[in-house]
């Protein structure tokens, strides 16, 4: 088995190829309308070269991601939007490079956090924006009046 890395090297020919070796199927035009070399997805709109996904729209490069919308170079995200290179985060929104986060916005190079709002290269925070952590009730009135 190829790495996400390793299949966003190859080119078209490659990929399919490859794909045939792995017995996945090419998209059908009934299940994703207008996807281009996508394998094994279901239910995408307007995707490119996405593998294992599903209800996600205007997503590129994307590995075992669902419900997604313009997100590219993610794994296994489900519930983000506009996200780039994250990995396993959910219902995030305008996040790049982060890992495990759930409920992030536009936060950056994360790991493991959740409910953070303009946050980089931090770990481990909850209710944090700007990476100042505080309570979850004074972070709700904060990002009320952003």
């Amino acid at each position: 088995m190829k790495t996400k890395a390793e299949i966003l090297k190859m080119s078209k020919g490659e990929i399919e190829e490859y794909a045939k070796s792995l017995k996945l199927k090419k998209i059908d035009n009934k299940s994703c309308p207008n996807c281009s070399e996508c394998f094994n997805c279901s239910y995408c709109s307007e995707c490119s070269n996405c593998f294992k996904c599903s209800y996600c729209s205007y997503c590129s490069k994307c590995l075992d991601c669902s419900d997604c919308s313009e997100c590219s170079d993610c794994s296994y995200c489900s519930n983000c939007l506009d996200c780039s290179y994250c990995s396993e985060c959910s219902e995030c929104s305008y996040c790049s490079d982060c890992s495990y986060c759930s409920k992030c916005s536009n936060c950056s190079e994360c790991s493991n956090c959740s409910n953070c709002s303009y946050c980089s290269q931090v770990k481990n925070l909850k209710y944090a924006i700007c990476n100042i952590e505080m309570t979850q009730e004074e972070y709700e009135i904060k990002m009320k009046s952003l």
